[in-house]
């Protein structure tokens, strides 16, 4: 349930940072004050995909985990995190990430990364964004009508026919994959997501450029096509676009160490960890373990003081004022206060 609740704090508004996690009772330093769910989505970077457990995230050092599973694509750091994965996906995830896999194979020339795209200069404006999708809707509802009415025989071939379409030709495997596992958790818990996930701040102008904006897009349009038809109703531009517009301001990097630094994995959006506002002096610190976060006190904290952590990958006292705020606006787009640094 979003926001968390705890007998140590509340979820509370906050002068001049939206909402916070302001402590109620007082905490005694070392205190853990909340473990996570597991993520509402996530996403391991492809380049990434040989080294980090599907599962549990574990990293060796850039070693090839010993377990694959074929089907899918994914590997394993054991054949207990293997079962545990394929348990927790069901039929239906499973048949996707099949999909998933299959289509990454047939497009294997034609991937990329929207990192890897020209940038421009201007960021697609909240018109330009609602046109784009307005137009992916339309796209879409096309290639439902067709896969939903063929027959057997006939969707392999309406799927053949769309992996030629000129909107398939570049193929973000990083935006698919966060996609697909944050639409595979609203098929699964549809109930829960307007308590969670529809609660987080959300960025409704979250792409860094127009290639980006376009990438987003093509992916929407490329699950649409490939996933299984049980699938569709969830594959809708509202739930992806929750997806986008709530990561750009809520995820949290999954990094080869068990907390900020080291090698940058992947991402994950975790709703009940997602309130806690950033300080340059945080009193809570933060640490991944395994494919959840724990939150534990640094120190002693009073009552009515908020809870904050950093948002800036535990290097921050190495950074003068002027780069701590730099990298704040270039990655969260807000400067913290002068008396926080």
């Amino acid at each position: 349930m979003c926001p968390p609740t705890s007998r140590l704090f509340a979820v509370q508004a906050t002068f001049d940072a939206g909402r916070g996690v302001i402590a109620t009772s007082s905490i005694p330093q070392n205190t853990v004050i909340l473990r996570s769910e597991q993520p509402s989505a996530h996403v391991l970077f492809r380049q990434y995909r040989k080294e980090v457990c599907a599962r549990c995230f574990s990293y060796d050092r850039g070693r090839t985990l010993p377990v694959r599973d074929n089907a899918s694509g994914k590997l394993f750091c054991s054949s207990e995190c293997q079962s545990g994965w394929i348990e927790e996906q069901g039929r239906l995830g499973s048949e996707a990430w099949r999909q998933f896999h299959s289509f990454l194979q047939l497009k294997s020339k034609a991937v990329t990364n929207v990192h890897s795209l020209p940038m421009l200069a201007a960021k697609p404006t909240r018109d330009e964004v609602q046109a784009a999708w307005d137009e992916a809707e339309g796209r879409a509802g096309s290639i439902r009508r067709e896969r939903s009415s063929a027959s057997k025989p006939r969707a392999e071939k309406v799927f053949q026919r769309a992996l030629q379409q000129p909107w398939t030709q570049a193929v973000d495997p990083d935006i698919l994959g966060y996609l697909l596992s944050g639409i595979l958790e609203y098929a699964r818990h549809p109930e829960q997501w307007p308590s969670e996930v529809c609660h987080l701040a959300m960025d409704e102008t979250p792409y860094r450029s127009i290639p980006d904006l376009i990438a987003h897009y093509n992916s929407f349009l490329q699950l649409t096509a490939i996933v299984p038809i049980e699938l569709l109703p969830s594959v809708t531009p509202q739930v992806c676009q929750t997806l986008i517009n709530a990561a750009s301001h809520n995820s949290f990097g999954i990094h080869s160490g068990s907390e900020d630094g080291d090698e940058y994995l992947g991402y994950g959006l975790y709703p009940e960890a997602s309130y806690f506002n950033h300080s340059c002096r945080p009193n809570i610190a933060k640490r991944r373990a395994g494919s959840a976060w724990e939150f534990r006190a640094v120190r002693d904290i009073d009552v009515g003081e908020e809870c904050c952590i950093t948002y800036l990958g535990g290097d921050e006292k190495e950074l003068t004022v002027v780069e701590r705020r730099s990298r704040l606006k270039q990655f969260w787009e807000f400067e913290s206060p002068p008396d926080l640094h």
